[in-house]
This record gives structure tokens, C-alpha cells and sequence, in this order.
């Protein structure tokens, strides 16, 4: 009877390390796309401060010359991830993907200052016994802003 006790209670300790693991791992992997996505969000701002600011000078809150295309290339080049078009994706060893990201969406808006809002998913497998049965997505907003200053 005591050696029943001791499979539940090691069975239920390595559930809850499981549990404890696969929340780092998870919190890691978002923490690490914010923290990315917030450089590149920042040297976006930094390459292109010319044409966003002479738009500003113009009343114009929107210019042709800076697209989103422009950040997703520079999002990809720099985060290094692989492209099928739609998602953003981090595969193992095994071909398998770790994680995928939907493509980000930016738009900037502004009143003194310049505030620029980059938007996507992350996209977690769930795995148990080798399939996957479900993905746990979460949103993730990157906002960057720059105070015009006037002289």
C-alpha cells in the first residue's frame, strides 16, 4: 500500500514540474518576442525618422514612403525566423515548430508625439504523447513612441 502512496505522490510531483516548466517555457518564449519585437519596433522609428517626420511637418498623418512591409521584412531579417507567408515560425531540429508567430500589424498615430503600435499572435503548440492537441495563442501589442520636440 505504501509504495501506491509514493507513485501518486511522485506522479503528481512530476505533473506539477511539468506544469512549472512548461509555464517558463512558454513565458520565456513570449518574453524573448516582445523584447525583439520592441528593438526592431525601435530601430524602425530610428531608419525612418525622416520621412515619418517630414510627414508630421506636412499635417499628414499617413506617408507612402513607410510601409508595414518595410517592418516585416526588417522584423524577419532581424528576429531571424523562417516565412510560409502567413506565420513567422521557429522549427527544432525535427522540422517540427516550437512556436509561430502571425504576421505583426503597425500603424503610428500623432498629437506631440509619435506613437507607433506593432500587433501579433504567438502561437504555442500544446503537446502530449508526441501529438498536438491544441495551440494556446497570445496577443502581443509592442507599442514605441518618440516626443516631437519643437523649437
Amino acid at each position: 500500500m505504501t509504495y501506491i502512496k509514493t507513485a501518486v505522490i511522485v506522479l503528481i510531483t512530476a505533473m506539477i514540474l511539468s506544469l512549472v516548466l512548461t509555464y517558463a517555457s512558454i513565458m520565456t518564449i513570449v518574453q524573448t518576442t516582445k523584447s525583439n519585437t520592441e528593438t526592431v519596433l525601435d530601430s524602425f522609428v530610428t531608419q525612418n525618422f525622416i520621412y515619418i517626420f517630414d510627414s508630421i511637418k506636412n499635417g499628414n498623418n499617413y506617408t507612402d514612403t513607410i510601409s508595414s512591409d518595410e517592418f516585416v521584412d526588417e522584423f524577419a531579417t532581424n528576429c531571424t525566423f523562417d516565412n510560409n507567408g502567413n506565420y513567422f515560425y521557429n522549427i527544432d531540429g525535427n522540422g517540427r515548430y516550437i512556436y509561430r508567430l502571425t504576421i505583426p500589424q503597425t500603424t503610428f498615430t500623432v498629437s506631440n508625439t509619435l506613437n507607433l503600435t506593432c500587433c501579433l499572435d504567438v502561437l504555442i503548440p500544446v503537446n502530449f504523447a508526441g501529438k498536438q492537441v491544441s495551440e494556446i495563442r497570445i496577443p502581443i501589442t509592442v507599442k514605441s513612441s518618440y516626443n516631437l520636440k519643437y523649437d
